[in-house]
């Protein structure tokens, strides 16, 4: 395991200076992928219900975490949990430990979290774990620190190189593209860079001018391309999987007059995204399902049943073409909103 960490470590220097090469980029997926499928005894956990669990919210203002946190309470109602305490830092590292300590003051018997900083909350998390209270990562890339349990991860690197390729191929492998990232640093914006990196190689006549990153936030994003289209007189692509900053970016775009020499990537089904899609034909979106914070409240109870899991649970992303996002836009919804399964009595107000 030390060995898988040490690899997946590499991951995160790679994607930040150079690309790996294609055998090691491949080799790095697999490991993370046999990390994932570790089993995890979680019997030193199992604790007689009703349970109360904590939410750390690294930040609530975020629309996906919004429909992930009612997907978890969804199936909290299915189970036997008298109160599900919820927490937000506010993109505040320090405020998520001082959050976490709360609600282990409060004496949860579980901690779902997604994390502002993965780094900043390890020492925290492992601490957490030592008190024998078990950890959840609901949503983010996958996890392999002792202080995480499990995750119930989407895979950053497998999203990103979807959305990478798709990218090349309507870009005809030719153009000057630029590239926008979630939170800095986070393993979201460290796999999707080093997944585009990767795809990169096999293009050598894409330019990548640029990587930014926005924070999950459209109005950064717009901000940022604003600048952007100042220093670059041509821009043929934007590499951006999330749907919150790629409407951002092609309003920056819009605004300048310049929409149509540039060809965008999928994002995902945030719904003002998908409205784009829908208007303009172009890019489709590849899925960051909220449903993530379901999954991680099914692996919840099975660890507090003292039922094994694995170090992850992948929640899958999938390819929907420009032409068929009719199926899953709301055009009469606002642009906050997702795609979801959710009941009516969990649909966010």
């Amino acid at each position: 395991m030390l060995a898988v960490r040490q690899t997946l470590a590499a991951l995160g220097v790679a994607a930040l200076c150079v690309a790996a090469s294609a055998p090691a980029a491949q080799e790095t997926l697999e490991a993370q992928r046999a990390a994932a499928a570790e089993p995890v005894d979680t019997s030193a956990f199992r604790r007689d219900p009703p349970y109360r669990i904590g939410v750390s919210a690294g930040y609530l203002s975020n629309s996906w975490v919004v429909f992930a946190l009612q997907h978890i309470r969804w199936e909290a109602s299915l189970h036997p949990i008298s109160e599900i305490i919820v927490t937000d830092a506010a993109f505040n590292p320090a405020k998520q430990i001082a959050d976490i300590e709360d609600l282990m003051q409060r004496e949860i018997d579980l901690l779902i979290y997604w994390p502002v900083d993965d780094r900043a909350i390890e020492d925290t998390l492992s601490r957490v774990v030592e008190r024998g209270v078990a950890t959840v990562q609901a949503g983010g890339g996958f996890n392999d620190h002792p202080g995480t349990i499990t995750s119930a991860y989407i895979s950053q690197w497998e999203l990103g190189e979807m959305v990478a390729r798709r990218l090349m191929e309507d870009l005809g492998g030719q153009g000057r593209i630029i590239a926008m990232l979630p939170i800095a640093g986070t393993t979201a914006a460290v796999d999707q860079l080093a997944a585009l990196e990767h795809v990169l190689q096999e293009f050598p006549d894409i330019d990548l001018a640029s990587v930014e990153y926005g924070d999950w936030n459209r109005a950064r994003a717009k901000q940022i391309t604003e600048n952007l289209l100042q220093r670059f007189p041509r821009i043929d692509g934007v590499f951006s999987p999330a749907g919150q900053m790629s409407i951002g970016v092609a309003e920056a775009f819009d605004e300048a007059g310049r929409l149509d020499e540039v060809t965008m990537s999928p994002g995902d089904e945030y719904n003002g995204w998908l409205k784009w899609v829908a208007q303009h034909g172009q890019g489709g979106a590849v899925t960051f399902p909220p449903r993530a914070g379901q999954v991680a409240m099914q692996a919840a109870m099975r660890i507090l049943a003292g039922e094994p899991v694995t170090r992850g649970i992948q929640v899958p992303s999938e390819f929907i073409p420009p032409d068929e996002i009719g199926a899953h836009v709301a055009m009469d919804r606002p642009d906050d909103w997702w795609a979801t399964a959710l009941p009516d009595a969990f649909l966010p107000n």
